[in-house]
């Protein structure tokens, strides 16, 4: 677009039509137009492949070859091009009447060449021919029901490069670029005058022979400017799309619309990321979707308890204690249930990994046969009633009663380090000893022996709790503060993803990249087990929502990569100019998309959700409004 200043000064009118003036006129002679002020200073025609024009070298094409299906974007690496270029689309309506009697005799004519082909018993071509009589008779029909119209188009580009070098190199990037999408660019030899002059702005094409028929389902998709609608009957409401003014809604857990019920959240320090992750929480109850909050931070309080949910603060002082060697049954589909030691047994030791700074391949095989002696011993199997007591008995350690039916006591971690010491010491065996050593510092009696314990009775029953969230916020932040993640996060799994198959779940991590921080050792493990729940809680008809602000943590990990592409739903907020680079990538987003995640304010956003891709506000009502920012003045 040219913007024209205005000046006071009086301009003829034929200077303002663009008109030549004429020549006889004594005012107008020798006057430039505003066709003079474009024109370059010369063109030069003799090469037969490009034209130099002004001091810029051009080549001219014209689509050739389509593809046979064709989809919103499919236009985007000409639009999104990185070089100089111009893309001309021209359409012209066709005459329905005559595509009609067009269309009817090329069924006829591919009808009798099947039939020829059937008689001569040739089969090379019968699938092909076969597939393209079904095609012409569903075009068909969809026009004489008027469902679709028919127009011609054509595709015309010009290349721009500063010599012919350049302007070679461009010609093959742009052509291998095409050639993976089905499209065909065709180079104008001996018509580069015509074929620049169709490309130029001017609503004229000089190659009239260069049309090629579209429908107008197709045709809509080459427009540049397209927005998708994200609207599921049974979806929750998620924001106001910015282009249509239209409401959003998404099902994570229709699994004939997505696949998972996962769903990622990126953005940068105040876009709004914990604040869309607040409202969705509060929306998805009224669905009757249980969510458990992972808060490093400590911003989830107040929507805990608006909603009748249980806060739990996990911190050295807090009555409320976790214990990592809970062991639960799981509940399947058919209602069955079983119990999983090995799958116990590899979590524990990610845990064990995480507080020792990373174990070697022997010690994760000592440790891991420690652990399943630990659990075997006490009688538990993959039997469910294994968990529970058969004969009532007292136990003199605890001073508790158990009766019949009462759940057994689990481990803790003073008796799987009391029995890795006593295996250390049976096998005499130094690199273990060591280990059992750098463990003690979490046993009970050491700095960090917070989760040393038995689980507290009033984390028993929270099966009615619309919303559990585990605030970390006071644990210190280098060493407990991933582990109280890891250990909250573990816990949720025993206690709350393997139970009720039939009821909608979603966990929470909030700052996820905590998780990845390369920083911490043990990182791997913590990783691993964020990438074990993303690929596992599908079947437990849940779903895992990760949110961070730090993309960098996310981008540098293979299990973080994973995380991230594992998730259908993805929510990108205002992004970090020197993340952009890892998030376009990442994500496969359009140069467009890119532009506005820099520009994007506090709750827009960008949601990507399989081929669909909608830019979105995140409206809240006022009473929610007001509900979640109490979160953010209890913060500060």
């Amino acid at each position: 677009m040219f913007k024209f200043k205005k000046e006071k000064r009086e301009v003829s009118p034929a200077v303002q039509s663009g008109k030549s003036t004429n020549p006889t006129s004594a005012l107008g002679k020798g006057m430039r137009t505003i066709h003079d002020l474009f024109a370059p200073s010369g063109i030069d025609r003799s090469n037969e492949s490009y034209l130099r024009v002004g001091n810029k070298y051009v080549r001219s094409f014209v689509m050739n070859g389509f593809p046979a299906m064709v989809s919103v974007g499919w236009l985007d690496p000409l639009y999104n091009y990185e070089g100089d270029m111009d893309v001309a689309l021209y359409i012209e309506p066709a005459d329905d009447r005559a595509a009609l009697d067009e269309l009817t005799a090329k069924i006829t004519q591919f009808e009798a060449q099947y039939q020829i082909e059937m008689q001569k018993g040739n089969i090379k071509n019968i699938t092909r021919l076969r597939h393209m009589i079904d095609q012409l008779y569903r075009q068909r029909e969809r026009l004489e029901q008027n469902w679709e119209n028919l127009f011609y188009i054509q595709i015309a580009v010009n290349l721009y490069a500063d010599n012919e070098e350049e302007l070679e190199k461009q010609t093959q990037k742009l052509d291998n670029r095409l050639k993976g999408r089905k499209m065909y660019l065709m180079p104008l030899f001996l018509r580069q005058d015509v074929g620049y002059k169709t490309a130029l702005p001017f609503g004229v094409s000089h190659l009239p022979d260069m049309f090629r028929n579209f429908s107008s389902g197709a045709l809509t998709a080459c427009f540049p400017f397209y927005h998708s609608e994200i609207s599921h009957d049974t979806g929750v409401f998620c924001g106001v799309n910015l282009a249509t003014m239209t409401p959003v809604f998404i099902d994570f857990y229709d699994r004939s619309i997505l696949n998972n019920g996962n769903m990622t959240v990126i953005g940068q320090a105040g876009s709004g990321k914990t604040f869309f992750v607040s409202l969705l929480t509060l929306r998805s109850a009224l669905r009757g979707v249980r969510t458990v909050v992972i808060d490093p931070e400590g911003e989830y309080r107040p929507l805990t308890h608006a909603l009748g949910g249980h806060y739990v603060s996990i911190a050295p002082d807090s009555p409320t204690k976790l214990n990592p060697f809970d062991l639960e049954e799981e509940e399947l589909e058919d209602g069955t249930k079983e119990v999983k030691i090995k799958d116990k047994v590899a979590d524990l030791l990610n845990l064990i990994g995480v507080m020792a700074g990373g174990l070697t391949p022997e010690q994760r095989s000592m440790v891991a046969h420690v652990l399943t002696e630990l659990y075997l011993e006490r009688g538990f199997s993959e039997h469910p009633r294994s968990l529970y007591v058969t004969e009532p008995y007292f136990d003199e350690r605890t001073g508790e009663f158990y009766h019949d039916g009462m759940k057994k006591p689990m481990p803790t971690f003073s008796d799987f380090h009391e029995k890795l010491e006593q295996f250390a010491e049976q096998e005499q065996h130094e690199e273990l000893k060591r280990l059992v050593n750098a463990l003690r510092i979490f046993k009970k009696g050491g700095v960090y022996d917070l989760f040393d314990c038995h689980t507290s009775s009033d984390l028993s029953n929270l099966k009615d709790a619309p919303v559990l969230t585990f605030d970390v916020s006071r644990l210190e932040e280098s060493v407990l503060r991933p582990i109280g993640m890891y250990v909250a996060l573990s816990w949720t799994w025993e206690k709350f993803v393997k139970k009720n198959p039939k009821m909608k779940k979603r966990v929470v991590c909030d700052e996820a990249w905590m998780l990845m921080n390369r920083n911490m050792a043990g990182h791997e493990y913590t990783a691993q087990f964020l990438e074990n729940a993303a690929r596992r809680i599908r079947k437990r008809n849940g779903g895992l929502l990760v949110a961070s602000q730090n993309f960098s943590e996310f981008a540098n990990n293979e299990q973080g990569k994973a995380v991230l592409t594992n998730a259908k739903v993805k929510v990108l907020l205002g992004q970090d100019p020197t993340d952009i680079d890892a998030v376009q990538q990442v994500f496969k987003l359009s140069d467009g998309e890119r532009n506005f995640l820099l520009s994007a304010k506090r709750g827009e956003m960008l949601i990507k959700m399989n081929t669909e891709s909608s830019v979105v506000y995140a409206l809240p009502f006022p009473f929610e409004k007001q509900l979640i920012e109490k979160a953010y003045a209890a913060k500060v």
